[in-house]
């Protein structure tokens, strides 16, 4: 079964409770954030609205983070979580420039990478994730069994990513990226492995100009 985390902008009061709740549930230090809430004053006077969005790891269908890892910290689990392997994370922030919603944040006090993994220590043992269960209102909803409702309209539902945002404005008005990116790793690899190619063809044609000179001065 996969699990989905759904936040509902229109009952957000921006209380930052998730944002305490995900700290301590994650023993992350002080200003190694991995969930952040912000908050956008639109509109003029009597007109005047406010916008706002919690926001962590989107966890990916297909996640660039674990295809730049060189040491496998980062994986897909079944139920579409990305989970961070702490212990293998060796901090070489190759995660961090792939991402393109830039999640992954660098930890100087542990000198790895954090990001939300989902409180997989909670919902493993049936429980919510830290920042849903600490919601007063309901704003971050966790979904645990099968897909997200039919009628229910989100960013990143149809990519299937498992944060979606279900947002009272357009998804650029809160800095989110559209289309939905894909993997942006996989997209350019072929690109990179062709531009390789480059140096090594330049060089084995100055190898056979330079055998092919020699073999003519031995004649």
């Amino acid at each position: 079964m996969e699990r989905w985390i759904v936040f509902f902008e229109k009952k957000c009061i921006v209380c930052h409770s998730c944002e305490v709740a995900c700290q301590l549930q994650n023993l992350a230090f002080p200003g190694d954030q991995l969930r952040w809430v912000n908050a956008w004053a639109t509109g003029k006077f009597h007109k005047a609205s406010q916008r706002r969005i919690s926001t962590a790891c989107f966890h990916c269908d297909d996640p660039s983070c674990m295809s730049a890892c060189p040491v496998g910290a980062l994986r897909r689990r079944a139920d579409g979580v990305v989970e961070h392997v702490i212990e293998k994370c060796m901090g070489c922030k190759y995660c961090l420039q792939a991402c393109p919603f830039g999640v992954p944040k660098f930890s100087p006090n542990q000198r790895v990478i954090r990001k939300c993994s989902f409180c997989i220590q909670r919902i493993d043992n049936g429980k919510e994730p830290g920042c849903a269960s600490k919601c007063p209102t309901g704003a971050l909803t966790y979904q645990p069994k099968g897909a997200l409702a039919q009628d229910l309209k989100a960013y990143g539902k149809p990519e299937r990513l498992h944060m979606v945002y279900a947002l009272e404005n357009e998804p650029e008005n809160y800095k989110l990226p559209v289309p939905v990116p894909g993997n942006v790793v996989k997209r350019f690899q072929a690109l990179k492995w062709l531009a390789g190619l480059i140096p090594g063809g330049f060089l084995l044609f100055w190898l056979w100009r330079k055998e092919e000179a020699s073999g003519g001065k031995n004649e």
